[in-house]
């Protein structure tokens, strides 16, 4: 195990980590969505900073949370899928035991998915509070929320939903959540502008739903039933709100809620009907882009801002963030930032380009993409229309593909560059073929 810094403890915040499953970048109600109301995620935008252009570092639980826990990238740790393993030198520098050995009370409840659904008792450096289950999970976080103890607090509180979305598009009762079904079509969402598949869309995309219709049984769906579909999705983002309001309010009742590092995240998206996607996987803006807010702790940074400059790859910032609050030190070659500086107000902007990679596990096709200022370029490795290359000022939506357009090549060919970099930084030997 690699060397920590000494415990400051006096300097040390409580840190609260709050992630969601499956939620879309814009299905909060303090970005301006109508249809859906999240009065509690809402009030830590307004405590803290809303990253706007927050991204995945790959749009499915398991990479992603792997990711998130060691600040390494899915390829530089060799997980492709939700079943593969973290190496043990991996799970040993991982954040629960580096934030333990820096003097933190380290607590873990809900979802863990690394890859085991449930976190296991021993070997993540957490102690584990309860298994899967927002119905539970306030409740049993509390007790520990209302100790008394000379160490520092880093709790995590892992929720499940939205994801329940996915047993609903299969028609299938939802675990833990009860959904009213008899609701009127007036009352649902009108579909997005960018519903239907654009010209020149990735083939790959298509096949891989035809490989997987238990993941995306959505062939012989309506427009009414994607306008049920997004219906059921903004009340199961409902659902989970609620319980991180349960959550801040027994942070506040116990004194633990102003002088919090509080981070809310989550770890994917989902397609939300935009292109006719449910699911994750792909990496189109709806399943890469996601929530993240961060509430420094009281006066010790800004509030109520929406920064929509600062390009993020969550799992790999919100570990370097953890640490430099912490006051642990980590290793130079890690890809992450610390968003500190952005907190403090002292710069506005972070990474000027962040990196996703995917499986499309169906048709074994891996994918990247890379995400700049004024551009987003998609690569996936087989099929037709394997590149997409966007305008994401003024193509936010991604309906027109300008990798065919001929006035593009110059700035498609950087951002290929930026990519293939990119996979010589991390050792992407498959990456790498593709773009010599």
């Amino acid at each position: 195990m690699i060397g920590f810094a000494s415990p400051l403890l006096a300097q040390q915040p409580d840190i609260i980590l709050i992630i969601t499953d499956q939620q879309t970048a814009s299905a909060m109600s303090c970005v301006g969505n109508p249809d859906v109301k999240t009065p509690a995620m809402d009030e830590l935008a307004k405590d803290g900073v809303l990253f706007k252009n927050a991204y995945v570092s790959y749009p499915l639980s398991g990479p992603s949370r792997a990711s998130l826990i060691t600040g390494k990238t899915p390829c530089e740790l060799g997980i492709k899928d939700n079943e593969d393993n973290l190496k043990q030198e991996d799970r040993q520098n991982s954040i629960g035991f580096r934030l333990t050995a820096a003097g933190y009370n380290c607590l873990y409840a809900g979802k863990w998915h690394i890859p085991q659904v449930n976190i296991p008792e021993e070997g993540t450096g957490f102690h584990k509070v309860c298994n899967m289950d927002d119905n539970i999970l306030v409740d049993a976080c509390t007790p520990y929320i209302r100790e008394k103890g000379n160490k520092p607090m880093f709790l995590v509180a892992s929720f499940l939903n939205p994801h329940e979305i996915c047993e609903y598009a299969r028609d299938e009762s939802l675990p833990f959540s009860r959904l009213n079904n008899e609701f009127l079509l007036k009352d649902c969402p009108n579909l997005p502008s960018n519903f239907p598949e654009p010209a020149y869309y990735p083939e790959a995309l298509t096949l891989q739903k035809e490989a997987d219709p238990k993941s995306y049984p959505t062939r012989s769906y309506t427009d009414d039933d994607w306008r049920k579909y997004l219906y059921a999705y903004y009340r199961l983002v409902e659902k989970v709100d609620a319980e991180i309001g349960k959550l801040i309010s027994e942070l506040k009742a116990n004194g633990k809620y102003n002088n919090s590092l509080i981070l809310f995240v989550s770890d994917h998206g989902d397609g939300v009907t935009s292109h006719r996607w449910n699911q994750k996987r792909s990496l189109q803006e709806e399943v890469i882009r996601i929530p993240f807010i961060v509430k420094p702790p009281k006066g010790k940074g800004i509030s109520n801002q929406k920064n929509d400059e600062a390009l993020i790859n969550t799992s790999l910032d919100i570990f370097q963030t953890i640490c430099d609050y912490a006051g642990v030190k980590t290793e130079q070659n890690l890809k992450g930032k610390s968003v500190r500086p952005v907190l403090e107000g002292k710069t506005k902007t972070l990474h000027d380009y962040v990196f996703v990679e995917t499986l499309l596990d169906g048709i074994n096709t891996r994918g990247w993409c890379v995400i700049g200022k004024n551009y987003k370029y998609v690569l996936y490795r087989f099929f037709k229309n394997r590149e997409q290359f966007f305008d994401r000022n003024f193509d936010p939506k991604e309906m027109q593909n300008l990798a065919v357009d001929k006035n593009y090549h110059n700035t498609l060919m950087q951002y290929r560059k930026e990519l293939f970099n990119w996979g010589l930084d991390v050792n992407d030997l498959l990456l790498i073929k593709q773009l010599k």
